[in-house]
């Protein structure tokens, strides 16, 4: 057995350490440091996803460049969604909303049915035209009706709007002209066809669709997008009567004003009074017995030709 060896005397000035060693940190990274490499915390992890689709033709990009100028939260996402496949994507959630357009395919449904499952906001209506040929006879009238059309030629199928590139293809070529929403028409124009408007042709309804199962932070964020959409300014507000911005300049509007009519208050002429409006030259003096300086015209009663 041997003896315990004594205890050492502690140096009051040494600091205090740990009985246990302390778990080491790995290089990089540091609790509560914003920025530090290894440590990705963005507002994309944290916000909702946001995601605008929108099918062949309809072109959203002054919509969504208002929502991105803004500087609006949630990160908005767009997404060109196939035109046979915009429930598809909204049932699975790979898009929040979409930007749709029914009665062109058979298998859409109407503008009622729809509404029934999801939130469907009306934008505009869209019409229907005829792609042919630059050199064909029809392209010397300025639209053309459906009876026209096949009496002076064969059109082709009923086009898939996700196949139009090859249809106007085909009909520039001389197979047969095609018939096209109009901006379908427009995405795919080519300087060796021309388009007419069908002038009976229904018109295609063009919507904003989102399903009604979306969530309250997801709905508020479909809301804000479809008051863009609409034409809501960005300095508009539903619980105020007049914008914070457009209340402080009309104050300085107002303080200006009254400058300028302080600046502008005429001074008293001849006599004690002010110098007559109305009809009155500047420099023309109204009061009878002043000559007035000759070449200016005063209309009154004095001056007309006694009879």
């Amino acid at each position: 057995m041997t003896a315990a060896e004594p205890a050492l005397p502690r140096d009051p000035s040494a600091p205090d350490t740990p009985d246990t060693p302390a778990d080491p940190v790995a290089p990089g990274l540091h609790s509560g440091a914003k920025g530090a490499p290894g440590v990705q915390a963005t507002d994309d992890a944290v916000a909702p996803a946001f995601t605008v689709g929108y099918v062949p033709g309809v072109m959203p990009g002054k919509w969504l460049g208002r929502w991105r100028d803004r500087q609006l939260t949630p990160l908005l996402r767009d997404e060109l969604v196939p035109a046979g496949q915009w429930r598809e994507v909204l049932q699975d959630g790979t898009v929040t909303a979409c930007f749709v357009r029914l009665g062109w395919s058979p298998t859409d449904p109407s503008l009622e049915e729809l509404r029934a499952t999801h939130h469907a906001v009306h934008l505009y209506d869209e019409l229907q035209v005829a792609v042919l040929p630059t050199e064909d006879l029809l392209s010397v009238l300025d639209c053309l009706t459906t009876a026209q059309l096949r009496e002076e030629s064969t059109p082709q199928p009923h086009a898939d709007i996700d196949d139009a590139a090859m249809a106007v293809e085909l009909a520039a070529a001389g197979v047969g002209p095609v018939v096209l929403p109009m901006s379908v028409a427009r995405l795919h124009a080519r300087k060796d066809v021309t388009t007419r408007e069908l002038t009976d042709a229904p018109v295609l309804p063009v919507v904003l669709v989102w399903p009604k199962t979306v969530d309250e932070a997801t709905e508020d964020a479909v809301q804000r997008f479809v008051g863009i959409v609409r034409g809501r300014r960005e300095s508009s507000g539903r619980d105020e009567a007049v914008p914070p911005r457009r209340a402080a300049s009309s104050a300085k509007d107002e303080g200006r004003g009254a400058e300028t009519a302080v600046e502008k208050t005429p001074e008293k002429q001849r006599g004690g009074k002010a110098q007559s409006g109305g009809w009155a030259k500047a420099g023309a003096s109204t009061k009878p017995g002043l000559r007035r300086k000759p070449g200016r015209k005063v209309k009154n009663g004095r001056n007309r030709k006694r009879r």
